[in-house]
């Protein structure tokens, strides 16, 4: 979708498991909200464009040119087949679709206001860090082609303009949490994810048939994606079963964007809906005082 050289069967779930809830419900009002108020009040540089990357997974591209007056949109995937459904239903002449990898964009020449992410970059970062048909992720290959994306945004924006991105995030803390299951059922839920996501192990330690340990890194893991087959979506947990959805803290966006000449406007939250159903699940008994952020937002200005 958004870089070359990606898993054929990572594409090949993503295409036949496209799902209408991935902009819409709890989270896709949340980091709609989210970036709404993170660019409140910020003009984009005069006749510019939008390059909203992932064409096709949100509307919230749409939402950045409205708020910041850009003067068109150019909706960019690196899939044929998406750009060519998008192109063909197309109406608006201020709407371009582009086939292009996230990592090139500094070579273009236009004039572009803003850069958009909209839980793409994880996906870069899943298609990219597994190397051939391997199930696990590398953190060094895939944090690596979210920078060179990333550095090749903030190149192309013109003085004035925006990098935003929304995504899953990587806690702060680098500690062991113990956690409790509040029911049977969820623990052995729990015990079906470790056997069955592949993308990155998930480093648990049972203690009894309820409880664990596991670091925070994968306890956020754990909670992005046990609620799909908890509910029975089991075409959207095929595909997410192969993408880690965390690459980055926000130390880290805001110590990353910054060298590369942007001054970020960052967010970091969990939707109540989310939260409240993680506490109907699970009891944090130690390490943690509550459960991680979930969700970031930013707004970097160059």
């Amino acid at each position: 979708m958004i870089a070359k050289a990606e898993p054929q069967e990572h594409m090949r779930r993503k295409r036949d498991a496209y799902w209408a809830d991935l902009v819409g419900g709890v989270t896709g009002r949340y980091k709609t909200e989210q970036v709404a108020r993170l660019l409140e009040g910020h003009q984009l540089p005069e006749d510019s464009a939008v390059v909203d990357v992932g064409a096709g997974t949100s509307g919230l591209g749409d939402m950045v040119a409205e708020l910041g007056g850009a003067a068109r949109i150019i909706r960019v995937d690196y899939d044929e087949g998406i750009v060519a459904t998008g192109r063909a239903a197309e109406t608006d002449p201020a709407v371009e679709w582009r086939v292009a990898d996230a990592r090139d964009l500094a070579s273009w020449s236009d004039r572009v206001g803003a850069v958009t992410y909209f839980d793409i970059l994880h996906e870069l970062y899943s298609f990219v860090g597994r190397e051939g048909e391997n199930p696990a992720v590398d953190h060094a290959r895939g944090r690596a082609a979210v920078e060179e994306a990333l550095s090749a945004a903030a190149k192309l924006l013109a003085p004035g303009g925006v990098l935003v991105i929304t995504d899953d995030v990587l806690p702060e803390e680098e500690v062991t949490v113990g956690v409790a299951c509040l029911r049977t059922e969820i623990a052995e839920l729990v015990r079906r994810i470790e056997g069955e996501y592949r993308s990155r192990p998930l480093e648990i330690r049972w203690l009894d048939d309820h409880t664990f340990e596991l670091p925070a890194r994968t306890f956020i893991t754990l909670l992005t994606h046990y609620n799909k087959p908890k509910v029975g979506d089991e075409a959207r947990w095929s595909v997410e079963q192969m993408e880690v959805h965390e690459y980055m803290k926000v130390s880290e966006y805001e110590s990353f964007l910054r060298s590369a000449g942007l001054t970020p406007r960052i967010a970091a939250g969990t939707p109540p809906e989310a939260l409240a159903e993680w506490r109907a699940d699970f009891e944090v008994l130690s390490g943690l005082d509550d459960f991680p952020l979930k969700r970031v937002a930013v707004v970097a200005v160059k």
